[in-house]
């Protein structure tokens, strides 16, 4: 079994408060966030942060949250999404001048980790292009007899008749499922919508977490109501499939009970 933790959508600022949410703390959250994951026991074997690192893409947000990251011991493997800055990114990650895209990947153990970059240069949606997707086809075709695990900030579009700002473009979803389908893939990994749900898109898990920064509330049907929530995913790669656990992390939720167990494996 591959036990890991799915982070996302941390919004992170070099300042204490972000201007448009005076209620974020992004140096509190990340902090508790961090405090929960190094008490999983077992430990995970990597963390996955899949887009929105920062809220503004600057430079210092992007120093400071580097140290942040060095607290975990496990490998971190991060995606970019629409509220980061390739170029101040890389500049502090990959210490080169360079606005070129983050996609890559990663065997580990038994698994081809899949990372790509959907986000747009001063667009909400997401997209991929040719270059990405053959690299997602080489990718899978090399690892062939591994499972594949695709991580990517904007999810694939579930209804052509979704807003367009919530996943990918029409033409890149399409392109994505011509890419897969013939493969064996475990599970698609995003953030963007700071919602926690989990959907069946052509039969591949799509698992989307809510970060760090809100959530939604999906029973106000006039309006959309972002809420206070922060939460992570614990998830376990199983032989007959994905599990998915969710971690709260702010507001505190009151405890009721204590029960004395033994570790629990998820």
């Amino acid at each position: 079994m591959i036990k890991f933790v799915h982070l996302t959508d941390i919004h992170f600022s070099n300042r204490q408060s972000i201007i448009n949410n005076k209620s974020f703390a992004p140096k509190k959250l990340l902090q508790l966030a961090i405090d929960k994951i190094c008490r999983i026991r077992p430990e995970p074997d990597f963390i996955l942060i899949s887009g929105d690192l920062t809220n503004s893409g600057n430079l210092e947000s992007y120093k400071l949250l580097k140290k942040y990251f060095q607290k975990f011991k496990q490998p971190v493997f991060l995606a970019l999404g629409n509220h980061d800055n390739r170029k101040a990114f890389n500049k502090v990650f990959k210490n080169k001048i360079s606005k070129e895209q983050l996609f890559y990947d990663q065997v580990i153990g038994n698994l081809n980790l899949i990372t790509l970059d959907t986000s747009l240069p001063r667009e909400v949606s997401g997209s991929l292009g040719i270059d990405q997707l053959n690299f997602l086809k080489n990718s899978l075709e090399k690892n062939k007899k591994l499972p594949s695990l695709i991580m990517m900030h904007h999810p694939p579009k579930f209804s052509e008749n979704s807003p367009d700002w919530i996943s990918l473009d029409l033409d890149s979803t399409k392109n994505l499922y011509k890419v897969i389908k013939d493969y064996k893939l475990v599970a698609i990994m995003c953030g963007h919508v700071h919602v926690n749900q989990s959907n069946f898109w052509n039969n591949i898990p799509v698992i989307i977490s809510s970060g760090l920064y809100s959530t939604i509330d999906f029973s106000e049907l006039n309006e959309t109501l972002m809420i206070e929530g922060a939460s992570f995913n614990i998830c376990n790669i199983r032989e007959n499939g994905i599990g998915v656990s969710l971690v709260p992390v702010a507001p505190k939720g009151k405890i009721l009970k204590k029960i004395k167990t033994r570790v629990f494996k998820n």
